[in-house]
């Protein structure tokens, strides 16, 4: 079972120990990377809510995510803080929030690797997005019907993350 339930989940970050969810792909400038949200227990007893972009160097053979450099080259490393609150089931709501990621899709830490992979296998977004590979994309969801719904997600969202910044820089 790759996914927690509320519970499980809820349970992992009270005994301290991390959870995370595979968000998909993104980009920085010509970029291609990926994403993912963590929720990593404080010492202070708070948990907090990470965010991490990194470069998309991975593959079939090579899917360590906290080993992806990070997306923007000058950027640190350890993520970026999006909230820090004091109870675990408020850091689920809140990363859902912030992030949009799904309830059914935490995971230990290490296990969105896994995620990772079946995107890497599903067929990554062309890079660079024309408007013809755009279009080739769309095609695909249409003729398919959109197949498994987490990589129609994962699609969509990099679509709309690459026309956002391609927009936003005319």
């Amino acid at each position: 079972m790759r996914y927690l339930s509320e519970s499980f989940a809820v349970g992992a970050l009270r005994r301290s120990a991390s959870i995370e969810q595979f968000l998909g792909p993104t980009f920085h400038g010509e970029r291609r990377g990926v994403r993912w949200v963590a929720i990593e227990p404080r010492r202070n007893g708070r948990y907090a809510v990470m965010a991490y972009l990194s470069w998309d160097i991975g593959g079939e053979h090579f899917r360590d995510l906290l080993e992806f450099p990070p997306l923007d080259p000058q950027a640190d490393d350890a993520g970026e803080l999006l909230a820090e609150v004091d109870d675990p089931v408020e850091a689920l709501a809140t990363a859902e929030r912030v992030t949009n990621a799904v309830r059914e899709r935490w995971t230990n830490v290490g296990v969105a690797a896994e995620d990772y992979f079946d995107y890497v296998r599903s067929g990554r977004l062309p890079d660079p997005l024309t408007k013809d590979a755009a279009t080739h994309v769309v095609r695909t969801l249409l003729i398919t019907g959109g197949g498994i719904e987490r990589t129609v997600s994962w699609w969509l969202d990099g679509v709309t993350r690459r026309t956002d910044v391609c927009t936003s820089a005319t």
